[in-house]
């Protein structure tokens, strides 16, 4: 239940055997592959730059994804209730995979699918075109004649054009106007919601004498008239338009052959993604075998292998390359080690929060067996209600069971199933059992629920929330002394030792003594405690004063940096820093509450609306169930975030530091894609 040992290992083999020893490595999926020159540092011109070409797997893989990006486009893949949560890779059997490879005709899929996709480019490019050119003739449709005569008189010019259909009436009463111009209103073909999405624009046709054309144009100008460049047609418009549609029509015909046949090859969306997921993985191989430094006669690759996993290497490297020689040593502490992790069962599911906040250093400890308490304990408390729990440990059992293969989404749903547990025993304690629902007026007298309620409850928050919220407050002051604790674990566990006195123990009697004078500033203890209380502090502070500053120079710098220190502008920590943490503990009390409240005004809409008539049972349950529902899943979530970051800001942030990388094996698994030895 720690970090995992890591080996750095280096093998170091004949360049002709450099693509074995590589495969074998893959085929392992037990070390991870680092550059060696960044391990070694540059090491001259004794060593050659690796000749490494990815083009045959980025040629598969091109050939891969526009295949699967076509049906896709035709044939979105049906996603279950875990894929929508979040990405799941694929679970691929060795024979599928060999299958895939062997069987499997990619070439001639992917011809066809080239040609289909082209078919339906061009298509739609057409009717692209086709829709502009429809886009310029629809305002001409409604023209008796054709467009070209227009154009054709001697004497009169004729225009097209736009203006507000309010002006286009208005001007019928303008006799001043009949000496230059007369018009007439085309009648639109478009619909009346596009024509208001235009502001009511009229078309009209304007004919006038040549000789008149400037003072026709100014006055048709002052009625906010807009020509419409004429196009280039011989007939009419409206048959043009017919025909237009008719080819967008055929283009559509089209698309459509293009579907079915899409639909058809949808059958091999399972092999083609198996092999994206090879052709990922050779692409890994190849950019691994790069970092790797090649000389004239021996190839040196470096990278971490798990202890546990090293005998296994050996003894595979032995067999496959026997004129390989790998050398494995500890890591020092310069080394970017990769950080894994093993826990056992009841634990591992806390390795989700771990890895959301970053993994610790190599050399520090896994801190997973020591939040696993706050955690569920904060969660419970928040989320305290023993009909919910008992939701939540079955949605917990149900994820845990669909979503083993699944690492990420298993250790979840574990996690959910635990919190499930804390969730029922704090309801108990808490007398919140679908809020109030035991209540004799929804229940009846003497029901089940009630006699459980009362033979379990110890405190009631709404009746007792200053007791709850003292809970609360001294659960927030244990816990960060239990934050002071872990940093002196880890000091310890490297041989600071000055840490565990200086920033550790004194915090220790520092931090009690503060508590014991602010009860007793309230009242709530007495002389002897009070005489404890600074006893405490101020031995602690005098302790923190004479060592917060021992890295300053001079004893001026020490004093000050050692005074500021207790109060938390320098140093590891200060009293308020501890008392602002501490009262973000009254989240526990305001999330416990919450849920509690908004479950009774559930029961309570319940309730009445039972009063109505011949349906008002099945109200009532319609009630509950929508109710409650909406008030488990937001609660959880609240309960999830804010236990979250009591964990990672008021406890994490007292000894705990992450950012490190996770190891990485090089292998065929990938998000993507997962090799198991059977279908789970």
């Amino acid at each position: 239940m720690a970090i995992d040992r890591m080996k750095k290992i280096t093998a170091v083999c004949p360049v002709h055997a450099a693509h074995r020893l590589n495969r074998t490595l893959y085929e392992l999926s037990a070390v991870e592959i680092v550059n060696a020159v960044q391990t070694y540092g540059d090491t001259g011109d004794g060593f050659l730059e690796h000749d490494i070409s990815t083009d045959e797997c980025d040629r598969q893989l091109s050939k891969v994804n526009l295949c699967l990006a076509l049906i896709d486009e035709f044939s979105p893949e049906q996603k279950g209730f875990f894929e929508g949560l979040t990405p799941l890779p694929l679970l691929v059997e060795p024979k599928e995979l060999n299958d895939a490879l062997h069987s499997f005709h990619l070439d001639t899929v992917y011809e066809e699918v080239r040609g289909l996709d082209d078919s339906r480019k061009g298509s739609h490019r057409r009717i692209a075109e086709l829709r502009a050119q429809l886009d310029t003739l629809t305002p001409f449709v409604g023209v008796p004649f054709a467009i070209s005569d227009i154009g054709r008189t001697r004497r009169v010019r004729m225009l097209f054009g736009t203006m507000p259909a309010k002006q286009a009436e208005a001007m019928r009463g303008r006799t001043d106007l009949n000496d230059l111009f007369v018009w007439e209103v085309v009648p639109s073909v478009e619909p009346k919601d596009k024509m208001r999405a235009k502001g009511d624009e009229a078309r009209v046709l304007v004919a006038y004498l040549r000789e008149n054309e400037d003072a026709a144009r100014r006055a048709l100008a002052g009625e906010q008239f807009e020509e419409l460049p004429l196009p280039k047609l011989t007939g009419k418009v409206r048959d043009r338009v017919r025909e237009l549609e008719g080819d967008i029509a055929t283009c559509d015909e089209e698309i459509g052959k293009v579907r079915a046949r899409v639909l058809e090859l949808a059958k091999h969306r399972r092999e083609l993604a198996i092999l994206r997921g090879h052709w990922d993985g050779a692409r890994r191989q190849l950019l691994a075998q790069g970092d790797a430094l090649r000389g004239r006669w021996v190839n040196v690759l470096t990278g971490y292998c798990r202890e546990r996993d090293l005998a296994r290497v050996e003894e595979k490297l032995k067999k496959d390359v026997p004129e390989a020689t790998l050398i494995a040593e500890d890591p020092t502490a310069d080394d970017d080690v990769p950080i894994s992790i093993s826990l056992p069962k009841l634990v591992k599911p806390v390795y989700m929060l771990i890895s959301l906040f970053g993994l610790p250093p190599y050399s520090a400890f896994d801190p997973s067996p020591f939040i696993i308490l706050p955690f569920y304990l904060f969660f419970g408390i928040c989320f305290g209600d023993v009909g919910y729990g008992l939701l939540l440990l079955a949605l917990g059992w149900y994820l845990s069971r669909k979503t083993k293969a699944y690492e990420g989404v298993h250790n979840f749903s574990q996690l959910l199933y635990y919190a499930g547990f804390s969730t029922v025993i704090f309801g108990a304690l808490l007398g919140s059992w679908f809020g109030d629902l035991y209540d004799a007026k929804y229940l009846g007298e003497g029901n089940l629920i009630l006699r459980m309620k009362e033979a379990t409850m110890v405190l009631d928050p709404l009746k007792d929330p200053v007791i709850m919220l003292l809970a609360a407050l001294g659960i927030g002051v244990c816990n960060q002394l239990y934050g002071v604790v872990l940093k002196m674990h880890g000091a310890a566990r490297s041989g600071d030792w000055q840490t565990v006195a200086f920033d550790g123990l004194l915090w220790l009697i520092t931090l009690p003594g503060v508590v014991l004078l602010i009860l007793n500033f309230l009242g709530a203890l007495g002389d002897s405690a009070a005489f404890v209380g600074k006893a405490l502090f101020i031995t602690g502070a005098l302790g923190l004063v004479l060592t917060q500053g021992r890295s300053e120079k001079g004893i001026f710098l020490k004093g000050i940096n050692g005074i500021v220190s207790i109060y938390g502008i320098l140093g590891s920590y200060g009293v308020a820093a501890f008392v602002g943490d501490t009262l973000s503990y009254c989240r526990l009390l305001a999330l416990g509450l919450t849920t509690s409240i908004v479950a009774l005004c559930v029961n309570m809409i319940g309730g009445l609306v039972r009063e109505v008539p011949y349906v008002g049972m099945i109200l009532f349950i319609a009630v509950l169930v929508a109710g409650h529902g909406f008030n488990f899943a937001i609660s959880l979530l609240g309960a999830f975030v804010h236990s979250m970051r009591l964990i990672f800001v008021e406890l994490f942030g007292r000894f705990y530091s992450g950012g490190s990388r996770e190891f990485r094996p090089l292998g065929f698994d990938s998000e993507a894609c997962k090799l198991v030895s059977r279908r789970t």
